[in-house]
């Protein structure tokens, strides 16, 4: 089953919008950058350079975070745009571990911010 276009950043301007006005919180396996969208669903971007490795295990990458974000969905976390950028200790990691960090990356977003996630200047 295909990731729905909709749930997708797709256009380097949405990437380069949540770059560069987002908030970013650090992990082992990747960094989580967040910023409202103003929409009803979240939205997610992977970033996977080829420092991570060779294309079998970036594609390895892609899968574990897009199931992760899949997995994290709940109804009061609506209407952020989250990239996540691979590092590379999530090379041979399972989908239990990155699962485990993007939870508590996203537990930090909010516990940071109160209930939502306000960088600077969301209104772009």
């Amino acid at each position: 089953m295909r990731f729905q276009r909709e749930r997708r950043l797709r256009v380097r301007a949405e990437f380069d919008r949540v770059f560069k006005k987002g908030r970013r919180i650090g992990g082992r396996f990747f960094v989580l950058l967040a910023l409202p969208n103003g929409r009803p669903e979240n939205r997610v971007g992977l970033a996977v350079s080829r420092k991570v490795g060779n294309a079998v295990t970036r594609n390895r990458a892609r899968r574990l975070l897009r199931e992760g974000f899949r997995r994290l969905e709940r109804p009061e976390e609506q209407g952020l745009d989250l990239v996540l950028v691979a590092g590379r200790d999530i090379v041979g990691r399972s989908q239990a571990e990155v699962e485990g960090e993007l939870r508590d990356r996203v537990r930090r977003l909010f516990d940071r911010s109160g209930s939502r996630c306000r960088p600077a200047s969301a209104s772009d």
